[in-house]
């Protein structure tokens, strides 16, 4: 099968297609008649893999696109906006940074709630944060401890998710403190072939609690490899908002509780306690009401 796209009348190329090298079926074109189209088209479902694309461009447009302007482009606008990057810096050794939940992708969590109970705090959106001056919060510091070969960031976030109360359904305000620990790494990232189980206790214990040579006990190691990025020597900064993301959404539990003193729904009428009354005990006395309304309690004493 052939398909061919005809453009204004100029020198025109032919690019053939194939999937299949062995007995290829290709078309030749006047570029000064339009051939008619053929009687029979076949169906999508009877193409096989040596049949034939032919593709006819205009030699006036390069048929072969720069990926290379696009890689330009692309790069020009990475990151996005708002994004939290760590910059290359000996002098630096402490970083704040200042970004919401809606720039980090978790609007869903950011509600009035949230945003209060951030405010009591005491955290507040920088100036910086010029797309959702409104938003809820998201404060993270960072240590950085520079090692051979290696940069470590040890880090803390400080936010407040909205989530649902486990007892009313209503919005109820859960605080943030998660420590986090990143390893920004100049060598190329690859799994270990051996996993660290870390201290066993018998015959082999010499051989994974004392162990002084280059393979000893590094606090490194306990960091997951999920946590650890590829920063070259030539790259001035790299994108930590993920790896941000991602401890935030770890702190999204299903117990969270609008208040401590929360009463919680009715469980046959479904009202919620902490605002109305239920009347489901009523209603139940006035369901025995007769001349033997008190003979089931006198039964009951006896």
């Amino acid at each position: 099968m052939s398909l061919t796209f005809f453009p204004p009348p100029s020198t025109t190329t032919i690019f053939n297609l194939r999937t299949n090298f062995s007995n290829p079926k290709t078309t030749l074109f006047n570029s000064n008649k339009i051939p008619s189209l053929p009687t029979k088209i076949p169906k999508f479902h009877q193409l096989y893999p040596s049949k034939t694309l032919n593709l006819i461009c205009n030699n006036s447009q390069n048929p072969n696109p720069n990926f290379d302007d696009f890689n330009e482009e692309s790069s020009k606008l990475s990151p996005w906006e708002g994004a939290l990057m760590y910059k290359r810096d000996p002098k630096v050794t402490h970083l704040e940074y200042c970004t919401t939940l809606e720039r980090l992708g978790l609007g869903k969590y950011s509600t009035e709630v949230s945003k209060t109970r951030a405010s009591i705090m005491g955290l507040r959106v920088t100036k910086a944060v010029k797309d959702y001056p409104l938003g809820t919060p998201v404060l993270v510091s960072v240590d950085v401890c520079r090692k051979k070969y290696k940069l470590r960031l040890d880090g803390i976030i400080r936010t407040v998710l909205s989530l649902r109360c486990n007892r009313c359904g209503e919005p109820a305000a859960e605080c943030v403190f998660s420590n986090f620990t990143l390893l920004l790494t100049e060598e190329a990232i690859e799994e270990e072939d051996v996993i660290n189980m870390g201290t066993l206790f018998g015959k082999n214990k010499q051989n994974t609690f004392i162990n002084t040579g280059e393979d000893a006990y590094d606090d490194d190691d306990l960091i997951d490899m999920d946590d650890r990025l590829y920063f070259p020597p030539e790259q001035n900064e790299v994108d930590i908002s993920k790896n941000i993301r991602d401890m935030v959404h770890v702190e999204i539990t299903i117990n969270s509780v609008c208040n401590p003193g929360c009463k919680g729904l009715c469980l046959r009428c479904g009202a919620n306690l902490n605002t109305s009354k239920c009347r489901c005990k009523k209603q139940e006395k006035e369901k025995y009401s007769g001349p033997l309304r008190n003979l089931r309690n006198q039964i009951q004493k006896k």
